[in-house]
C-alpha cells in the first residue's frame, strides 16, 4: 500500500492526483501520513513539491491550533530515521518556531 501511495504522491502526469492523496493522509492528522508526504516531497520534482506544500498549507495551515498540530507531527519527525524525512520536517518546522 505505501508503494501505491508513493507513486500517487509523485504521480508527474496528475498532479490534482498528488495533491488529493496528500491532502487525504494529512487530513489523518498522524505521524504516518506525514511522514509519507514528507518523504514525497524530499524526491519530487519542483512542481510536484509545490503541489506537496500546497497540500500542507491547504491541511494544516488554516488555523493557529492546525499549525500547532503541524509543529507536534514535525517534531517527532525531526528524529526520523530516513534523513530526507527529518529534513523536509525540519524545514517545515523553522518558519513555526
Amino acid at each position: 500500500m505505501a508503494e501505491v501511495l508513493h507513486r500517487l504522491l509523485l504521480d508527474g502526469r496528475d498532479t490534482f492526483v498528488t495533491q488529493e492523496t496528500a491532502e487525504a493522509l494529512l487530513g489523518r492528522w498522524d505521524v504516518l501520513g506525514l511522514r509519507m508526504v514528507l518523504a514525497a516531497l524530499a524526491s519530487a520534482d519542483d512542481d510536484t513539491g509545490d503541489h506537496l506544500d500546497a497540500a500542507i498549507l491547504n491541511v494544516c495551515g488554516q488555523s493557529e491550533k492546525a499549525g500547532e498540530r503541524l509543529a507536534a507531527l514535525c517534531s517527532v519527525l525531526t528524529s526520523d530515521a530516513d534523513t530526507a524525512v527529518s529534513e523536509e520536517a525540519r524545514r517545515i518546522l523553522e518558519p513555526l518556531s
